[in-house]
């Protein structure tokens, strides 16, 4: 927490992104929490989040007790902002790939990036209803795999835009030292739910990706 941050306690309600400098978060997480009802908030009547002091607070010292936790929220944040700039400073030189999308489809992966990498958050610190995360995260990854056929990469191709995206996360949890502050056995542990995590995701995508090929072909053969 920066001293800017310290000063804000002083009002008693904070705006977004003041409550999420306080946390040290992303204010697209916050957003997230907000909408989820991980955390109170009220709306101006222009629709506007508002937070008070006490509640960012006690949210703040909770989670602090709780450092998997917090680790898990700052590696989703610094995720969203790596991927962002992954996917800004990538060309078709760089990822052959990229040049296959539209604007459009762009935005897609974007947007469905950011809820996978919540979902792989979830489902990789908590031991209830992590079937439900699982199963959500599949149905995102499958959205991946018609994008990718549709805009006409080939299998290897899509399988290249999973791993640019798994990648995106991996470096995101090493820019974090996340698991240089937790013991072995709990690395360990990480290590295994996240790797599950990704080959459940990497064949709900290359499935999705053979449906849609076999539908098509259905489609033009009759």
């Amino acid at each position: 927490m920066t001293n800017s941050s310290f000063s804000k306690k002083s009002k008693t309600w904070l705006n977004l992104s003041e409550a999420a400098d306080i946390l040290g978060v992303h204010f697209t997480t916050l957003r997230r929490w907000a909408d989820a009802g991980n955390i109170e908030c009220m709306r101006t009547p222009g629709g506007r989040r508002r937070f008070k002091v006490e509640v960012i607070v006690q949210f703040l010292q909770h989670h602090q007790q709780a450092p998997i936790s917090n680790s898990l929220a700052v590696i989703e944040s610094r995720l969203i902002d790596h991927t962002r700039r992954d996917l800004q400073t990538s060309s078709s030189n760089t990822e052959p790939w990229m040049a296959q999308f539209n604007t459009e489809q762009k935005l897609q992966f974007r947007q469905t990036g950011s809820r996978l990498t919540a979902l792989l958050m979830q489902y990789s610190n908590r031991a209830e209803n992590e079937r439900a995360f699982l199963e959500e995260g599949k149905r995102l990854a499958g959205s991946y795999g018609t994008i990718c056929y549709q805009a006409g990469l080939p299998i290897a191709q899509t399988v290249q835009v999973f791993l640019f995206f798994q990648r995106s996360i991996l470096d995101a949890v090493h820019e974090t030292g996340f698991l240089g502050e937790i013991n072995d056995a709990e690395s360990h542990q990480l290590y295994q739910r996240v790797s599950f995590f990704f080959d459940e995701m990497l064949m709900a995508l290359v499935g999705q990706y053979f449906i849609q090929s076999t539908t098509h072909s259905m489609s033009h053969s009759q």
